[in-house]
């Protein structure tokens, strides 16, 4: 009878100690997702506004030359044609994005183990409860997200929505506030 009071006793350990070690994880996962989700919104958002700025920059200059050489007629052809090429560039970033944000995944499950244990800061908590505050009817930024809800986020940045925004500026300060990994050096 000791012997089972004694085994119930261990399985119980057993149990606690892997729902903490699993609450550990869960929150490891959630920091490093809000930070990574965050990160690849930011530079979506960045990357679409650039590309629109450079494309209608280049057609600007490009019918403006083919203006001055072939007059009206030519500067409106060329105008059209890069139009018609903006949603062309507009898919070849968002597939450049995905590959980052692939990229950028594969990266943290291989760098695992070297991650964790500097997320024990408590100054990396902040991001997953800045997140908890808000809800936008799409998966949590503390979640492993996909191209469509990312992009569905970068809408409501662009679309500069009141809370988004507020939840974004949280986070991308709470970004800014955490300590920088160590790098690695060389000497042993």
């Amino acid at each position: 009878m000791a012997r089972k009071k004694l085994s119930n006793k261990k399985n119980r350990n057993v149990q606690v100690e892997y729902a903490a070690l699993q609450s550990k994880t869960d929150r490891g996962e959630e920091i490093v997702n809000a930070m990574v989700n965050t990160s690849v919104i930011l530079m979506s958002t960045m990357m679409g506004a650039f590309t629109q700025v450079m494309v209608n920059t280049t057609g600007v200059l490009a019918s403006g030359m083919a203006g001055a050489m072939g007059g009206k007629e030519g500067e409106e052809k060329v105008n059209e044609e890069f139009k018609q090429k903006l949603p062309e560039v507009n898919e070849k970033m968002k597939t450049m994005i995905s590959d980052i944000r692939k990229d950028i995944y594969a990266q943290i499950v291989q760098k695992r183990k070297e991650i964790e244990p500097l997320l024990s800061d408590p100054v990396f908590e902040a991001g997953p409860k800045i997140v908890e505050k808000y809800e936008f009817k799409l998966p949590k930024l503390t979640q492993e997200l996909d191209d469509d809800t990312l992009a569905q986020y970068s809408q409501l940045l662009v679309r500069e929505d009141p809370r988004f925004a507020k939840m974004f500026m949280e986070l991308t300060k709470w970004i800014s506030s955490l300590p920088k990994l160590p790098e690695k050096t060389g000497k042993k």
